[in-house]
């Protein structure tokens, strides 16, 4: 079940779910897509499959720059600040904007002066020489020096280059350069979609981090935001007609479209998707209710209090796992903590959601004073929701998933059972 790398560039060590697709062409070529009667692989040339060493520097998108490092603890919901109109300058310069944190989110002027990050510029700047001449060599620190890509990764990634490193740790640069994906996107975005999924996109555009200037409604780049992202999510669509749209695909889109262009985000996209958490965004869910299971099962060895708490009040894992990890954390935790935790993500894989949940779990039912402060099935939901600071904590949660060790031997056997004991539940049988 352990995913195998798509070149030298992905570790197989580590566990990323079910087998992914490596060749979109073929792949998009095999659906039956009633918008186009072209073929895909036809428009694609093809030339001797390369790993070119990427080094054009994107554009700098909102809300990235070299100051992004920052602890901050406010947890980023879906409430927009109608506080901050964009007006026009009074010299007539042009309309100005409302101010944004570090990480382009709109705040008021008090709000970022109380929450400015501290910054060691001189540290930062070694970090950013370390990572960028580890991309330029990428196949070489991939193929014989993993752990330190992973202990970088731990460490965080410098901001500035975020959104080049995750291109990288997922494959999608790899991706990019393959002959029958090359134009793939290009085809995709010259496709109307079908009208049913488009309704569902739209609908969901302005739900999605409103009060990011990405997508904000007075945000300073929101109508071009809110466009890359239905052009991202039709091109999944198109792509993949049989699956189509799921509300949980738009936070993770959404963040990728904050780190990186619409092209290298919908290459990412898709590698999120069919790498790291395959099946997903199917219809039933399946896939997550099996990770379900598998959480629980390690829950019984790693945290003894929370499993026996959660098993007596009858809490399953989908009362309370289903948005951490079709979202990756993305609308529950601090956005600090939610960018480390795609760092360890994209470098380790999907077994970094299992650690955290299991961080997050201990935090707030691993004692029994903690468990008797969440005597039920609704005080515990609730208490799931609202997660304390101490838990969340950037540097705090890291540090205890890093700590926290999960063979990966252990999650292909809970893997296995897991979907026997699925298979048994829809046979109507009691025993696993």
């Amino acid at each position: 079940m352990e995913s195998e790398g798509l070149t030298n560039e992905q570790p197989s060590t580590s566990y990323n779910g079910d087998e992914h697709v490596n060749n979109w062409g073929s792949l998009g070529n095999s659906h039956d897509n009633e918008h186009s009667s072209i073929p895909i692989a036809e428009i694609c040339p093809t030339f001797e499959e390369e790993i070119f060493p990427y080094k054009k520097q994107r554009p700098e998108r909102a809300g990235e720059t070299q100051s992004q490092q920052g602890s901050q603890s406010t947890r980023h919901d879906s409430r927009e600040d109608d506080n901050f109109v964009a007006e026009d300058d009074a010299e007539g310069i042009g309309p100005t904007f409302p101010p944004t944190d570090a990480f382009g989110f709109i705040r008021k002027p008090e709000q970022i002066d109380n929450n400015r990050p501290r910054i060691d510029m001189p540290t930062l700047h070694r970090r950013e020489k370390k990572w960028i001449e580890m991309l330029e060599n990428w196949r070489y620190y991939m193929d014989d020096k993993f752990d330190k890509v992973r202990s970088r990764c731990r460490k965080g990634i410098p901001p500035a280059l975020r959104g080049r490193a995750w291109k990288y740790l997922s494959g999608a640069a790899y991706q990019m350069e393959v002959s029958n994906n090359q134009y793939v996107f290009d085809y995709l975005q010259r496709q109307p979609g079908d009208p049913k999924f488009v309704d569902e996109i739209m609908k969901d555009l302005n739900r999605q981090f409103p009060e990011h200037e990405l997508f904000a409604r007075t945000g300073k780049y929101a109508q071009g935001g809110k466009e890359d992202l239905f052009e991202l999510l039709k091109c999944w669509t198109v792509l993949h007609p049989e699956e189509g749209y799921c509300q949980g695909q738009a936070p993770v889109a959404s963040v990728l479209l904050m780190h990186m262009p619409l092209k290298d985000a919908f290459y990412c996209f898709v590698q999120v998707c069919h790498k790291y958490l395959q099946g997903y965004y199917s219809a039933g869910l399946e896939a997550v209710q099996i990770d379900g299971d598998i959480l629980n099962q390690l829950l019984k060895e790693k945290s003894k209090n929370s499993y026996r708490h959660l098993k007596k009040n009858h809490v399953e894992p989908v009362l309370y796992m289903i948005e951490w990890f079709m979202c990756v954390y993305c609308r529950s935790l601090p956005w600090p903590t939610v960018l480390r935790i795609w760092d360890m993500f994209f470098c380790e894989g999907v077994k970094i959601l299992f650690k955290v949940a299991i961080v997050i779990l201990r935090g707030v039912l691993g004692t029994n004073d903690q468990c008797k402060a969440h005597p039920d099935l609704h005080s515990i939901v609730i208490g799931l929701k609202n997660l304390p600071n101490q838990v969340t904590n950037e540097d705090t949660l890291v540090k205890k998933v890093c700590e926290l060790e999960i063979d990966d031997v252990a999650m292909e056997r809970l893997h296995y059972q897991a979907m026997k004991l699925r298979q048994m539940r829809q046979n109507g049988k009691r025993n696993f």
